[in-house]
């Protein structure tokens, strides 16, 4: 058995894990296709397959590649997915100055972006004089695919990486960048995801992209008749042809957390205090999180950290505190989890159910 427990300890909320965790890297007994050696370190920790070949060459490779045969006069070559967080800043970063790439930003508001990030935002790209399209689904939206994501079981595959919410918000931000990189003819999307997330190449192919997408919509389509009808526009491009795929530069960076946040520091841009202890972005998050944890047992981003924990770039000590310290405040949790019609314990004290 398995447990988990919600609670709130020097006014903020934290998870207390009473289950076995991988003595080497910090997968706790409750995630998906788990098992244990003698010595108590996990089956992931021996898979070999993990490892990602950090080759700079691969990288540049992909950049040529994607670019080759693109039209001479395009004003930009990628459409850079950006979030204001630390991973998406770092990404445009790096595409601009050191792959030499001429990016426009596209940013998705879904409604719940945190004041500080949307700050950021603007430092970033005043500082890297970046052009900027800021999409904004209606709430009308928004809102029904988060409360549909929360209540729909989107497979062991899928859970594993995410949050059903942070899944499906993702899948409309790759469906939108596609739809409109296909429009304005942009030859390349670019995002910026750490080791440990997505995939271990560096550029993705649009056919997977797709299939994100698809894994996300078609259960919440399944679920609910008027937001299928909403998404089905969602799926189609704008025209023929398309970006190449969605290239990621953090790649070959060596990625650590504390030098991504100095070398945004000379940016302007700074940790936000009004979202979670993963997120940099997203007022949501934090709660989607709780919502992931009390239903499965197992903290969302844990997969990605027990990576980083693996390649050195975090010690076993840092990542256990960002699955134990969830970074938000019971009131500011309370306010998201109301609005999105989620049970109220999932903010308080006392009263989250144990896992089993």
């Amino acid at each position: 058995m398995t447990n988990v427990r919600i609670e709130t300890a020097d006014g903020e909320i934290r998870v207390r894990y009473d289950q076995q965790i991988c003595r080497r890297c910090v997968l706790p007994a409750s995630f998906p296709d788990i098992s244990f050696d003698a010595s108590g370190v996990c089956r992931y920790c021996g898979d070999e397959s993990e490892r990602i070949d950090v080759a700079r060459e691969a990288l540049t490779d992909a950049v040529g590649a994607a670019l080759e045969g693109a039209a001479p006069d395009r004003a930009y070559d990628c459409l850079v997915l950006y979030s204001g967080g630390k991973d998406s800043s770092l990404a445009l970063m790096v595409a601009q100055r050191e792959l030499g790439l001429r990016p426009l930003a596209f940013t998705l508001d879904n409604g719940y972006l945190s004041a500080e990030a949307d700050e950021n935002i603007r430092r970033v790209l005043d500082a890297l004089a970046v052009d900027h399209v800021r999409f904004r689904p209606p709430k009308g939206l928004m809102r029904p695919l988060y409360q549909v994501s929360l209540a729909t079981d989107f497979g062991a595959d899928t859970i594993k990486y995410s949050t059903g919410g942070c899944g499906s918000c993702i899948s409309m931000v790759l469906a939108a960048g596609l739809r409109f990189a296909t429009a304005h003819t942009i030859p390349l999307l670019v995002g910026g995801w750490t080791p440990g997330q997505l995939t271990t190449s560096p550029l993705v192919p649009v056919s997977f992209l797709r299939d994100v997408i698809d894994r996300h919509f078609d259960p919440l389509s399944a679920r609910s008749g008027p937001l299928a009808e909403q998404l089905r526009t969602w799926r189609a491009t704008a025209a023929p042809g398309g970006p190449a795929g969605l290239l990621n530069p953090l790649y070959a960076t060596g990625y650590s957390e504390e030098d991504t946040v100095r070398q945004l520091a000379r940016l302007g841009w700074s940790r936000p205090s009004d979202t979670d202890s993963c997120s940099t972005n997203c007022r949501l998050n934090g709660v989607l999180i709780l919502d992931h944890v009390n239903r499965y047992g197992f903290h969302p981003y844990v997969y990605e950290l027990a990576h980083h924990v693996r390649l050195g770039s975090l010690t076993r000590a840092e990542a256990l505190d960002k699955v134990q310290r969830i970074g938000v405040r019971p009131g500011s949790a309370v306010r998201e989890a109301v609005d999105l019609g989620i049970p109220s314990f999932l903010a308080t004290t006392g009263e989250g159910t144990a896992h089993a």
